[in-house]
């Protein structure tokens, strides 16, 4: 059964729609199937030791707020940079695919971790365009390379799960992109879910720089949205936090 909602000229409101059908989203541009790329490197593989060392020093949520992209222009759907507790909920984890699981769980910082991430969040609103966000998490130690190993494996056989929606059953199918080069170490997918209006595809850009994981969503619905987060906009992100962390 297809998703029903209503598409606005705002992003906004339609963008908090898809967000209450639980962990779903995804994607970049067009990208490749997953059979024709070289599969991410499994979460087993070894770490090496400067991947460690630029993965210790960790930003406080505070930092992480100074490091969020300004946002210029604020129209009645702007949404600041807030803190977000790093919780982990059952509604989290409704996903029928262990691998898929553990994919958006460790993309939107909602896994268990010890010590628990500073994380924050972003809405972007553009004009005619159901919008993107992002989330910041940084983490202590060595987490962020665990946690970006955790994405790695999660999306090696991720390919298709369900999810329990208000009113039917998201059905999200992921397509791995050619990873972009962006900080340490990057990834990029989408997952896409037939609606009434067209299809639903999500962008993924999942970027580890040093301590801090940043996931950027895009959503597109039939074919009417920019199907790409802004890459300059993920450019400056990446080079904020890493200025902070210098």
């Amino acid at each position: 059964m297809p998703i029903r909602f209503t598409l606005r000229a705002s992003g906004g409101p339609a963008l908090v729609a898809v967000a209450a059908l639980a962990v779903v989203g995804c994607g970049a541009g067009p990208g490749k199937p997953a059979s024709e790329l070289a599969p991410p490197e499994p979460a087993s593989a070894s770490v090496s030791p400067s991947a460690l060392a630029s993965a210790s020093r960790p930003l406080t949520a505070e930092q992480l707020v100074s490091a969020a992209l300004p946002q210029e222009s604020p129209d009645e759907d702007w949404h600041p940079v807030s803190v977000r507790e790093p919780q982990v909920s059952d509604r989290d984890y409704q996903v029928s695919d262990p691998a898929c699981r553990q994919l958006l769980a460790a993309a939107h910082a909602r896994r268990p971790s010890q010590p628990a991430p500073a994380v924050v969040g972003q809405t972007f609103n553009w004009e005619d365009d159901n919008g993107g966000a992002s989330t910041l998490a940084s983490y202590g130690n060595s987490g962020a390379v665990a946690v970006f190993a955790e994405v790695r494996e999660g999306l090696s056989t991720c390919r298709y799960y369900e999810s329990p929606a208000p009113t039917t059953t998201y059905k999200g199918t992921v397509t791995v992109g050619p990873a972009p080069r962006l900080g340490d170490e990057a990834v990029q997918f989408e997952i896409t879910a037939p609606t009434e209006v067209g299809p639903h595809v999500t962008q993924y850009t999942v970027v580890r720089t040093g301590s801090v994981i940043a996931t950027f969503t895009k959503l597109s619905v039939g074919g009417r949205d920019i199907r790409a987060f802004p890459p300059a906009m993920i450019a400056q992100q990446i080079s904020l936090l890493q200025q902070a962390q210098s």
